[in-house]
């Protein structure tokens, strides 16, 4: 699974455990979850949700849920999080789990707006790689070595994302609800993730994730920036793995 993709990619692999679905971020896609994908696709289904079509989160958590399976655990990043926490908040007896990774639960502000707004005013000048060369290196600005490692991939990445879906996303995300008091209460387990070093979605924004679930945990890690699943595969693996034994555990004793 490679590029940004096109309808929402499902593998019957693994068919004992729950279905994963994977909500890619902004301008990514599957390749967003590759040491994810690797890890756990033998054990559960996975299913890759569409996000290239709407530019409404909330559109996106529907078309997500049209074509889900009955229940699943939802797992995503940044923009990914942002509609996994639409999805929590509309179905929630769904969600069996939720992993939510380097994202931010509130409203879009003024600021990032008007910050997204000139990067698009660039593109529409000279192209969509003025969004993307200013965009990315956000993402690594902590660590010059990773940088160097993860940046050129990630870039060419995120250089496959059409222009009408880049510009789809940006508006989604500039008009983003604030989602703290739509998950208030959600009752199924939920692994909360976030780079120590991230500078898109800071760590001072998930404690109030973890507050407003019945059932949450939080993981900083140390020195990581926002592409925690690349920059850190084996520890939020780990997290992950946490996770689907909560899931297994809550069942077990609901049964």
């Amino acid at each position: 699974m490679t590029g940004n993709g096109g309808d929402p990619a499902i593998s019957q692999n693994g068919a004992g455990g729950l279905p994963i679905v994977w909500i890619p971020g902004h301008l990514c896609g599957p390749w967003l979850y590759a040491p994810q994908l690797a890890a756990f696709a033998a054990g559960h289904p996975t299913v890759i949700a569409d996000t290239l079509r709407d530019d409404d989160l909330g559109a996106m958590a529907e078309r997500l849920l049209a074509t889900a399976p009955p229940r699943f655990v939802v797992a995503g990043l940044s923009m990914g999080g942002m509609v996994a926490m639409e999805v929590m908040a509309r179905a929630p007896e769904r969600v069996a789990g939720a992993v939510l990774m380097d994202t931010d639960p509130t409203a879009a502000r003024p600021k990032e707006c008007a910050w997204r707004s000139d990067l698009l005013a660039e593109a529409r000048r000279t192209g969509t790689q003025a969004y993307v060369d200013r965009f990315v290196p956000k993402f690594f600005v902590h660590d010059s070595e990773i940088a160097a490692q993860l940046g050129p991939m990630v870039r060419a990445m995120a250089l496959e994302t059409p222009a009408d879906v880049m510009h789809a996303q940006a508006l989604a995300l500039d008009t983003r609800r604030e989602m703290l008091g739509p998950i208030e209460g959600f009752a199924a387990p939920v692994e909360v993730i976030v780079g120590e070093a991230d500078r898109i979605c800071p760590p001072r924004l998930h404690p109030p994730i973890v507050e407003a679930c019945r059932d949450a945990a939080l993981t900083v890690l140390p020195g990581v920036g926002h592409i925690a699943t690349l920059e850190a595969a084996e520890a939020v693996n780990g997290r992950i793995a946490a996770l689907l034994a909560r899931v297994s555990q809550s069942d077990a004793s609901a049964r």
